[in-house]
């Protein structure tokens, strides 16, 4: 009498099956990868659209003092298409808020306390008009520290201007709502 072995039958179809599962992960993979390549690609072409940087909290886009009118709150021509860039972006990407921080210089007049929340107010209100949900914007005003004592006229435009940093989801904190009632 001939003895088979105790597992039973070997089954030929499971290294196929099993070769075939194999390819499908490599080719699910390689799709993946091929899309984070893509997204990547997308999104570096969007940071210079919007002249913005990537930092720890998402992408910084900086509007100086050249961007308004003089020592107003009004946005230059070049102002209105960076605002504009940074509203096409945020339709694009509704899971994305922005904080926007007015800057006023090294705080020696009360005049630039209240220029940078005026701008970081008039940069929300023109997102919330091009129709990002309001709720989605925060802004408030800021003193910059001195970083020298330089009071050129360079350095002094540097300092009053509004940081727009539209937030990756995935890395930033919830920042409060400093926003005053009813703007």
């Amino acid at each position: 009498a001939t003895l088979l072995p105790a597992w039973g039958p070997v089954n030929a179809a499971a290294p196929k099956t099993e070769a075939n599962e194999q390819r499908q992960k490599l080719e699910h993979l390689r799709d993946v990868n091929t899309q984070a390549r893509n997204n990547a690609s997308e999104l570096r072409r969007e940071m210079d659209e919007l002249q913005a940087e990537a930092v720890d909290r998402g992408l910084l886009m900086t509007l100086d003092d050249t961007l308004f009118t003089t020592n107003a709150v009004e946005l230059s021509i070049p102002g209105h298409r960076r605002d504009d860039a940074a509203a096409e972006f945020l339709e694009r990407h509704p899971e994305r808020n922005v904080a926007i921080d007015g800057y006023a210089g090294a705080g020696r007049y009360r005049y630039d306390q209240s220029l940078s929340t005026r701008r970081a107010d008039a940069v929300r209100g023109y997102l919330i008009r091009r129709g990002i949900a309001p709720d989605r914007l925060t802004a408030r005003g800021n003193i910059d520290s001195p970083q020298d004592d330089d009071d050129s006229a360079i350095n002094q435009a540097w300092q009053r201007r509004v940081e727009v940093i539209i937030e990756d989801p995935s890395t930033s904190a919830p920042q409060p709502d400093v926003t005053a009632p009813g703007t």
